[in-house]
């Protein structure tokens, strides 16, 4: 079985005998600074190259849609496997939101609101 080279990081308790592993995980930045992303995911079986999942929240009108640009570039040249963004509360652009899909790829694997975010994890994350 291939490990990942985050697997001795993230050693953690096993959930229901088998082992998931989540942490936050530093990143250097595309502007070279320290980014955290919120939760990488490692799984020997399921995700043993890791799989990082990005929650963003905006409730009112502000400059969380401004990032998306930033994120999705730190995402394609900084992160180092697969992720996923998931994204709620509704203060954001749905213009900017609908470019945000529009930038799936191979990297960018999926981007979710809470309720798709359950129904995918709900079959693609167990233990």
């Amino acid at each position: 079985m291939r490990m990942s080279r985050f697997s001795p990081l993230m050693k953690q308790p096993t959930l229901g005998g088998k082992p998931i592993y989540t942490r936050q995980y530093q990143l250097e930045s595309i502007y070279g600074t320290p980014l955290k992303c919120d939760f990488i995911l490692y799984h020997p079986t399921q995700y043993p190259s890791c799989f990082i999942i990005e929650a963003k929240w905006q409730q009112s009108g502000g400059s969380v849609d401004e990032k998306f640009p930033y994120l999705v570039l730190n995402i394609r040249e900084k992160y180092p496997c697969a992720t996923i963004v998931v994204i709620e509360g509704g203060g954001y652009r749905k213009e900017a939101l609908a470019w945000l899909r529009n930038q799936e790829d191979k990297k960018l694997v999926h981007v979710f609101n809470m309720s798709e975010f359950f129904k995918w994890a709900s079959s693609h994350i167990t233990a």
